[in-house]
């Protein structure tokens, strides 16, 4: 087994769980420097071990929404009037002296010489509680550019702990000119890392990033720029939780907001009755967990098992909470635990999961990620992943590769199963022509693309 170190914060013994305060995060994002690999660098801060919460991890600035935020007078100076967003540059503000703000005529509020040398006093000041950002605001007639910030995922610190926060992340644009003014009583250093970096770091045990942080760069590895990040990571909250019942005993749920492809969040597949393995619980909110746990107890059994046919955060995400909850163990493929903070297993192709009431074999099918994983039930159903589902096959940048999507893509024909439960999307009941189709799309695609 394959265990990243992660911090993991006391556990609470009050009988209800605390209440989540709402909280926002921003991710800080400049070009990266290498033009040949369009991926940008983002900004992590390192915070004092003398924190209580999050000691000596590697973090995007943030914080809680504090009562100020919601202050009419800073809301009439916000483009998007929303506290959480307002909390999210005013902390952006206070920790990295970094202010996201327009100027009357529509400059960036540090394209001006004079006001920018004001910057560091003004920082200090606020952090100091000598000045607030209304006043800030008011006095340079500055406009808080709240509109610039993407909103890409929202995070729940599980239940068990004594600190809770609901927190939102945004991404928003080094401005033009921005230097940052760290704050010491907050950020003990900081790095300027590709998403890529970020992750391999971690995986070297240089550095500790917390669950979510992990995950956000997760997905900002296939965005090279802010633009991208806008048109593919929004974060989609308004589709409804939805469960259906298939042929052979499973049960298929979908979750709200998974971060997955937008509008297509992830298959979360149950399989068996008294003892469950649940495979690729992508959606990490905590209603989404709640709805798992329900079905695995209306089924009168015990999930026993978590299996990820990938660990893209759209099928991962939710695995930590899962696994905190039940003590299930979480199964990947070759590679798979590196860019995952918390504990999991690696298993081989030909591998056998003998867990639950139906047992797992393993295929390896990269591609699509190179740790990508399909399984196949003794029924000869297939659970898929993103190998082959009901819109073309596509991979990932920048792990993804064309050739090996693919190999599997034959490989799976060569197995002809009779029906295929993809990672989106409905049941293929015909995947001999499914996977023609999915070969057909990759033909002519560049290997990596």
């Amino acid at each position: 087994m394959t265990e990243p170190a992660r911090p993991r914060p006391a556990r609470s013994t009050a009988a209800r769980p605390v209440v989540a305060r709402p909280a926002a995060t921003v991710v800080l994002v400049r070009p990266g420097p290498d033009p040949a690999r369009p991926e940008p660098e983002v900004l992590l801060t390192l915070r004092p071990d003398s924190m209580a919460f999050g000691g000596g991890l590697h973090v995007f600035p943030g914080g809680r929404v504090d009562p100020g935020d919601g202050d009419r007078r800073i809301l009439g100076r916000s483009r998007a009037r929303d506290p959480h967003r307002v909390a999210a540059l005013r902390e952006l503000f206070e920790e990295a002296g970094v202010l996201v703000a327009d100027r009357a005529d529509g400059s960036p509020a540090g394209s001006d010489p004079g006001f920018a040398a004001e910057l560091p006093r003004l920082r200090a000041a606020l952090a100091g509680g000598e000045l607030d950002l209304a006043a800030i605001l008011e006095r340079f007639e500055l406009t808080l550019a709240t509109d610039r910030l993407v909103p890409i995922a929202r995070w729940q610190t599980p239940r068990a702990y004594p600190r809770r926060f609901d927190t939102r992340f945004f991404a928003v644009e080094l401005p033009p000119g921005a230097e940052l003014d760290l704050d010491p009583r907050e950020v003990a250093g900081h790095s300027w890392l590709t998403p890529s970096a970020a992750l391999g770091a971690m995986a070297a045990g240089e550095i500790q990033l917390w669950p979510p942080t992990s995950t956000t760069l997760q997905r900002l590895e296939r965005a090279p720029d802010v633009a991208a990040i806008r048109a593919g990571l929004v974060l989609i909250e308004a589709l409804p939780f939805t469960r259906d019942r298939l042929e052979g005993g499973l049960i298929r749920l979908t979750g709200g907001s998974a971060f997955g492809p937008a509008g297509r969040p992830a298959n979360t597949i149950l399989i068996g009755r008294e003892r469950i393995v649940v495979v690729d619980p992508g959606d990490p909110d905590q209603a989404f967990i709640d709805l798992i746990e329900a079905e695995a107890g209306a089924l009168g059994g015990r999930i026993v098992a978590i299996a990820l046919t990938h660990v893209d955060p759209g099928h991962a995400a939710g695995s930590l909470e899962l696994h905190e909850r039940t003590g299930a163990p979480i199964y990947a493929g070759p590679g798979g635990a590196a860019p995952l903070p918390w504990p999991v297993t690696e298993v081989a192709d030909g591998a056998l999961l003998d867990l639950g009431n139906l047992p797992l074999e393993v295929i390896a099918t990269p591609g699509h990620r190179p740790d990508h994983l399909a399984f196949r039930l003794p029924d000869s159903t297939l659970l898929s992943g993103d190998a082959l589902t009901d819109r073309p096959t596509f991979v990932l940048p920048p792990a993804g590769d064309v050739t090996a999507a693919r190999a599997a893509l034959g490989r799976l024909a060569r197995l002809g199963p009779n029906r295929v439960v993809p990672g989106h999307g409905p049941v293929l009941e015909d995947p001999a022509a499914a996977i023609r189709a999915a070969i057909e799309a990759l033909t002519g695609a560049r290997a990596g693309g």
